[in-house]
């Protein structure tokens, strides 16, 4: 029951709100399964007692036309409901996906690099989808117990009518039958626990053999042979899961077929021998054969609803744990304006969750409003990272950054991210239109402004359906497939059209050419204007338009100053690093 109510509450809630209808059809049809028995069970014995007894012509066909017109309409009315709850049930379960995406994307982003939150996304998928049924699965078990209730009482008082011996041997039946029940029940909660990772992984090496996207280095490194190899391996251990889950039920399915054989063979000789003295009619008998049947399917129902009911809410608590899943930063309420801010960092020391290894090691830094700042260093010296805690994916382990002399912590956290117009070293663009990649929700936006900026007017220009047209091929056949620059500068468009008055770039345009990069940052620079703007580039040429350089090194900003202050230090980091690269184009 703790699992039960709070997934019901969520699951039936949620869908109540957006589709209700579903629930009015399903009650309907719970009504119209549950009365459909009961007209063969009091219709039935009528007729056999009829024909073995006066065999009135015009009573049997009364009685047979009451049976079959009875019956006909209740069919009819099941797959009618059945068909309209299926065509909804679709509807739900996409729209259950859509939360499920939607959420994904609102977590914080500290937790789309955690293990222990990926494999809750994981388990929330499967365990809507594959495991419990989602709402459609859960609410079939739900208004199926109510309706076996029903069922339930309506046999008893038949038998207890006739032959109330038989309800005692249904107890005792539905007793053993339960606890077996449970033991295979237990053990597929258990198995669905251990495969979450392997269904991740399986995916992971599944879904890339046929994404084109890894087409050109699986060739040219001849990955198959690993790509196939690590796919067989996990479905290897996924099957073996499932063999273990089977193996480990068959005793107990086979413990509840001998039981229920035994049951049958008891309430046929039970009933025949009342019958045969002659203590209850031939209609009576194939009544009381009927309502065991119908009383054992009804309990058994009862018992399956109950225990199905708890399976699939464990399952589909996973969605529900999902969706209440702890924020991993805290949330200000401050107010934060669009406009050009005093940034500093003091003391900041940063560690990433679950390691040691400190990335960044007290940094202190203060960057003025409108000041262009140059970020330099080797790999792995922190360079990223700091981007990534000025922009507040994650939260420092020591120290403060401020903003304003505010501890960013303090502010509204969507009104803080729109402070910042990043453009990261892996940035992704989407299979939408190039000005939906660069405007997103406002379709009805011009971006020639922006593309011209960035150097995409030929580009553009070239297209039939200009800035209409769809990037990637995954959706339209049309679609562009733009180069490794072509699409850096459209993530630069998305970046100037964003209009924040903190711009970063990071490494952005590693795939341009250092004379197309160095137009890149001079037409930028221009284009930033009073913006406080933000440059990480291993090339230097982003420095000669910064106004100061911070050369990071093992976690620490071990030089600071302008391009003329740095490359007169003596082995220094940054003079070496531009010398190193300069003495290149000399040669």
């Amino acid at each position: 029951m703790r699992k039960i109510i709070p997934v019901i509450k969520v699951l039936f809630g949620t869908t109540l709100k957006k589709y209700p209808g579903f629930f009015v059809m399903k009650v309907f049809r719970m009504i119209v399964t549950t009365v459909m028995p009961f007209i063969a069970l009091f219709v039935s014995p009528l007729i056999v007692d009829e024909i073995v007894g006066e065999r009135d012509v015009q009573r049997l066909i009364t009685l047979a036309v009451i049976l079959i017109v009875g019956e006909v309409t209740c069919q009819i009315l099941n797959d009618v409901l059945t068909n309209h709850i299926n065509r909804c049930s679709n509807r739900i379960e996409k729209y259950f996906d859509v939360l499920i995406g939607r959420h994904v994307m609102e977590l914080d982003f500290q937790l789309t690099e955690d293990k222990e939150a990926l494999e809750q996304i994981e388990k929330a998928r499967t365990g809507m989808e594959w495991y419990s049924g989602g709402v459609h699965g859960i609410s079939d078990q739900f208004f199926g117990f109510i309706g076996n209730i029903i069922k339930a009482a309506g046999f008893i008082t038949v038998i207890a009518l006739h032959a109330p011996i038989l309800l005692a041997v249904t107890a005792v039946y539905t007793a053993a039958n339960s606890y077996f029940v449970t033991k295979i029940n237990k053990i597929g909660i258990e198995a669905f626990a251990k495969l979450s990772k392997v269904n991740r992984l399986f995916g992971y090496f599944g879904w890339n053999i046929v994404d084109t996207r890894y087409g050109k280095d699986i060739r040219l490194y001849d990955a198959q042979k690993m790509m196939v190899d690590s796919w067989r391996d996990n479905t290897e251990k996924s099957n073996s899961h499932w063999k273990w889950q089977g193996d480990s039920s068959l005793k107990f399915y086979l413990t509840t077929d001998a039981l229920s054989l035994a049951r049958s063979i008891f309430t046929y000789a039970y009933s025949g021998l009342l019958a045969i003295r002659r203590l209850i009619s031939i209609g009576t008998f194939t009544q009381l054969i009927s309502a065991e049947g119908g009383l054992n399917g009804a309990v058994g129902g009862l018992f399956y609803n109950v225990t199905e009911l708890v399976k699939r809410c464990n399952y589909a608590y996973e969605y529900v744990k999902f969706m209440e899943y702890p924020e991993a930063l805290k949330k200000g309420t401050k107010p934060i304006e669009k406009k050009p801010h005093e940034i500093e960092f003091r003391h900041v020391s940063f560690t990433y969750p679950k390691t040691e290894r400190k990335v960044l090691d007290d940094v202190n830094i203060k960057v003025a409003p409108g000041e262009h700042l140059s970020i330099v260093g080797l790999n792995g010296a922190g360079k990223t990272t700091f981007i990534k805690l000025l922009c507040r994916l994650y939260d420092p382990t020591e120290g403060q950054i401020l903003v304003d002399g505010t501890d960013i912590r303090e502010y509204d956290y969507a009104q803080y991210m729109e402070q910042f117009a990043p453009v990261f070293q892996d940035f992704k663009l989407f299979a939408f239109s190039i000005g939906e990649n660069i405007a997103f929700d406002d379709k009805d936006a011009d971006v020639t402004e922006f593309t011209d900026r960035v150097g995409l007017h030929d580009f553009v220009a070239g297209l039939e359906k200009g800035t209409g047209t769809n990037i990637f091929k995954f959706f339209d056949e049309a679609g562009v497939e733009p180069s490794g620059g072509e699409q850096q500068k459209i993530a630069i468009a998305r970046a100037l059209y964003k209009d924040s008055p903190v711009v970063i770039l990071d490494e952005p345009t590693a795939a341009l050419d250092p004379i197309a990069e160095y137009e890149i940052y001079k037409q930028f620079n221009s284009l930033v204007g009073g913006k406080s703007a933000f440059y990480i580039s291993h090339r230097l040429s982003s420095c000669q338009f910064c106004d100061h350089i911070a050369v990071f090194s093992d976690g620490r900003i071990a030089e600071y100053g302008t391009h003329s202050e740095l490359e007169r230090i003596p082995q220094g980091i940054y003079a070496e690093m531009f010398e190193a690269q300069a003495k290149y184009y000399r040669d």
